[in-house]
């Protein structure tokens, strides 16, 4: 398997193994312990994060000569040019950059809901125990887990044959990731009050959602590998506005009333951002690259120069 069809869906396996550890730990020694435990989870990352990662191979003090030429020799030539300036009028105007701004805010928002709720709704409509409803809010996480890994190497292997070009694979896979989730949020809500469809309804809603590794979500280095971090940065910070809103939404409605005709009320909403995202995808989505991710060359840039300013 190839280094660039693996994804990085890691944030879901952690809340995967996360979650049921916090539920046994909140059951048998209190909600601080959950804290405690992944508190120091993340210091102990973090010292090893700064201990073992540097910039390029070529600094680092602890690989051997043949493997850093290796990497060296497989990393693009021009990784160590200076920064392109970033082209932000042609960005910003970019339909393609939008679909995946617009996209990732709309999966964002449903994952964030689905996050920070679940565990809300398992114990207080389907009425699970502590401990139980760490498992089972793990269990769509898993699931998302490991359809981004089979998800990610099917597209590749679409692509490399033929049988796809990149704009259908990211189109396709973003449709399925984004927009079956929507239509299962719509089953939610005719089904949920029933502990197990509602419980299977959400794990496969999760799960499909993995998909969005093979889809919109790596479709910044086809579009503008120059820029993808710009383009992803941007994506973020507009998405984690969701994380809020769903929050303020979820609370707004359940305030007065906390009864499954208000989750309903949720799960229509989720449902139709959910749906939004993929048609938005599917009709501004490319996967072509963008004119604007390369700048003029030297010599443009002189033939383009008047020829005063040349003989000057």
């Amino acid at each position: 398997m190839s280094s660039s069809s693996v994804p990085r869906p890691t944030s879901s396996l952690g809340a995967a193994l996360t979650m049921p550890i916090c539920g046994f730990l909140i059951a048998h020694f209190g909600w601080e312990s959950a804290f405690y435990f992944t508190g120091i989870i993340g210091i102990m990352w973090s010292v090893a994060w700064f201990a073992v990662v540097y910039d390029s191979p070529a600094q680092h003090p602890r690989i051997s000569d043949a493997e850093r030429n290796h990497l060296m020799k497989a990393l693009p030539q021009d990784s160590n040019k200076g920064h392109n300036p970033v082209p932000w009028r042609s960005l910003l105007t970019s339909a393609p950059v939008w679909a995946i701004v617009i996209t990732h805010g709309a999966s964002v928002f449903g994952y964030f809901t689905v996050v920070n709720q679940l565990p809300t709704y398992i114990e207080s409509i389907l009425n699970y125990s502590i401990k139980h409803n760490g498992l089972l809010s793990s269990l769509p996480y898993l699931g998302k887990y490991l359809c981004a890994l089979a998800s990610s190497v099917l597209a590749d292997s679409l692509r490399r044959s033929g049988s796809l070009s990149t704009t259908t694979a990211r189109k396709l896979f973003t449709a399925l990731a984004v927009g079956l989730p929507g239509i299962l949020m719509i089953a939610q809500a005719f089904f949920g009050h029933d502990r197990i469809w509602s419980i299977a309804i959400f794990t496969l809603a999760l799960t499909i959602n993995g998909a969005v590794t093979a889809g919109y979500l790596g479709n910044g280095l086809d579009i503008a590998p120059n820029f993808s971090g710009t383009i992803f940065g941007i994506a973020n910070t507009l998405s984690s506005i969701g994380g809020w809103l769903s929050t303020f939404m979820v609370g707004e409605l359940t305030k007065h009333e906390n009864t499954y005709s208000q989750w309903q009320i949720v799960f229509f909403i989720l449902s139709g951002t959910y749906i939004f995202g993929a048609l938005v995808f599917t009709f501004l989505g490319s996967g072509e690259l963008q004119p604007w991710n390369s700048p003029p060359s030297d010599n443009n840039k002189r033939e383009e120069q008047p020829l005063n300013e040349q003989k000057a």
